[in-house]
């Protein structure tokens, strides 16, 4: 069992027995006492922990408490100790065969590319990028990558998740949640999830509609050459597994998604996204229509946020387009504008680059902010 379980603090194992389905019935100065599911004669199962994990007898109870996890969840124990080890962690583990020292270095620098292309696109929906914005530089500064070798080659990139914001107010009628609500490391980690499920999809259909097409949410072009890179360094197929942390919900359109294995067929629709997404001309507009539901998870007039902590939803009425809602994230001038203009029932008037998301329609790139009529 790995050694590193026994110096988990308790607070951290008791977190993880409650996003279990435990049940903390008792807690004082020495233990925490959990009851859980129940036997064939419908008595709970009891789990003792001590508080105090430099408790002499503190890895007997861990270790018991892990056995009776794993007996109720049909996973062996070193399965159910490393789940409690990461259970605030996220975890995308790839594995590759690379024989030479070369590859294997070079390995680095495009996993550090999907990471870093995955978290631009939280400052902007482009389908390619030419730097590394903020919100990039701070997720490269966070993310943890740890490599083992066995058989195969394998490097674990890991995200601690933070903590989810409640909106201060949300008016997003009838509006599936955009996700912003999760912290940025889960959003990242998510975004390299749904471009693996698009990849199948686009494989499976022989078309790599899939991957252009959503690009919003999944592969922008950066991250469709990341993969191809590791692909080119490794002289076997690529495996891709994610494990999410139980302490953040995982957003439904991921859930499933368990692992992929990136063959060649995989390879020639990953190249043909990559080129049509670089090529790939915005498609600037400017809309009109009435706000029709703000929100915000920060003070919306505070400076030192980013402009995705505000948004606003705007039903457009213009003659242009369709009458649909569009999700619009603004500065805080523009936000207050729009609060005044939806008081006020007011038409208003935005530039920007409309895009279809699997939450809905979002202006990405707004400008020149108007309030009309």
């Amino acid at each position: 069992m790995n050694s590193a379980l026994y110096a988990l603090p308790a607070e951290n194992i008791s977190f993880y027995l409650r996003l279990s389905g435990w049940n903390l019935v008792s807690q004082n100065n020495r233990c925490y006492v959990f009851e859980g599911f129940e036997d064939v004669d419908g008595n709970p199962f009891e789990i003792v922990l001590p508080v105090n994990k430099d408790a002499p007898d503190y890895p007997v109870y861990v270790e018991h408490t892990v056995r009776i996890l794993s007996a109720l969840s049909d996973k062996s124990p070193n399965s159910v100790a490393n789940e409690m080890i990461h259970f605030d962690r996220d975890m995308l583990t790839i594995e590759v065969e690379s024989r030479s020292v070369d590859n294997a270095a070079m390995q680095m620098l495009p996993i550090k590319r999907l990471i870093g292309h995955s978290a631009n696109m939280e400052r902007s929906l482009k389908p390619y990028f030419n730097q590394y914005y903020l919100e990039a530089r701070k997720m490269l500064k966070h993310f943890e990558i740890h490599q083992t070798c066995n058989d195969n080659v394998s490097y674990h990139v890991e995200s601690q998740v933070g903590e989810i914001e409640p909106y201060q107010t949300l008016l997003f009628d009838d509006k599936e949640d955009p996700g912003q609500r999760l912290p940025l490391q889960r959003r990242v980690m998510e975004r390299i999830a749904t471009g693996l499920i698009d990849l199948q999809n686009a494989t499976a259909d022989r078309n790599p509609q899939a991957l252009i097409s959503g690009y919003a949410d999944g592969f922008n072009a950066n991250m469709c050459n990341a993969i191809l890179e590791i692909s080119k360094h490794s002289s076997r197929p690529v495996q891709y597994s994610v494990n999410w942390s139980r302490k953040v919900p995982v957003s439904p359109a991921v859930t499933d998604f368990k692992s992929i294995l990136i063959e060649r067929p995989h390879i020639e629709f990953l190249k043909r996204a990559c080129h049509k997404l670089k090529e790939q001309k915005p498609n600037y507009q400017r809309i009109e229509g009435r706000v029709i539901g703000l929100s915000s998870s920060v003070d919306p007039q505070s400076d030192d946020v980013d402009n995705n902590e505000r948004s606003i939803v705007v039903l457009r009425t213009d003659r242009n387009g369709p009458g649909r809602k569009l999700w619009i994230n603004l500065g805080k001038e523009d936000y207050v504008a729009a609060h005044k203009a939806h008081i006020d029932w007011k038409t208003i008037s935005v530039g920007g680059l409309a895009i279809k998301r699997r939450s809905g329609w979002q202006l990405a790139e707004p400008h020149d902010f108007k309030i009309l009529r």
